[in-house]
């Protein structure tokens, strides 16, 4: 009697051994009486589920789902047509060249920043460097109005000769004299043009940095 009653306990040992060795889903499956799962293909045509044990001819080149026993186990997006395509790549090229700009604006508001640690210094600068130019310009009218004296001496001095032949030297002064203003007056325009750009890219700078000083008060 006892060694029945210890083979009892032995066979139940078993079957709580091959019970717990049985998956849970496995479990739930029997209940469903699908052990193998359900495999089920569908996808959507004007708003209308298609169905199908394999993907429906329908579902093809659009986006579909494969599920096993109702749970999402894959998923195909639709093929994009030649006109979304195309939206899609000028979308791409838009963002590049809008995040290509926005570095660029970044690289240059930081280095206004270094370059004018303050506004004052800013308009210290400008006004240093337009007194620069101020003087070389001052000191190239200086020898234009002395060219011109010259040029004015020549000519007198050709005027006294009344209708006698003037001398090749005289002539040769003349043409030197006239080279030479010439060369003075288009150095003058040059640093009046320089002048002129360096006050509109003073006056730029001086707006972009009030704009990037007063973007960064409202951030604050």
């Amino acid at each position: 009697m006892e060694r029945m009653m210890r083979y009892g306990k032995f066979l139940r040992s078993l079957a709580v051994v091959a019970l717990l060795a049985v998956p849970f889903s496995a479990i739930g499956q029997q209940g469903k009486g699908n052990i193998g799962g359900v495999k089920v293909f569908s996808c959507e045509i004007n708003g209308r589920p298609v169905f199908g044990d394999t993907l429906p001819k329908e579902c093809y080149g659009r986006a579909w789902v494969q599920k096993i026993n109702g749970v999402v186990v894959y998923r195909e997006e639709a093929q994009p047509t030649p006109d979304e395509s195309a939206r899609r790549r000028e979308l791409a090229r838009q963002q590049e060249e809008a995040r290509k700009e926005a570095a660029r604006q970044k690289r240059q508001n930081d280095a206004l920043r270094e370059r004018y640690p303050s506004l004052e210094s800013l308009d210290q600068r400008r006004d240093r460097e337009i007194a620069e130019l101020d003087k070389a310009i001052g000191e190239l009218r200086a020898d234009e109005e002395r060219l011109v004296a010259r040029r004015k001496s020549l000519d007198d001095e050709k005027k006294s000769l009344e209708d006698k032949p003037v001398p090749a030297d005289l002539k040769r002064a003349m043409n030197y004299a006239d080279e030479e203003l010439a060369q003075a007056r288009a150095a003058i325009e040059r640093k009046v043009n320089e002048r002129d750009s360096l006050r509109q890219r003073f006056d730029a700078d001086r707006q972009h940095y009030l704009e990037i000083t007063s973007s960064d008060s409202r951030k604050d």
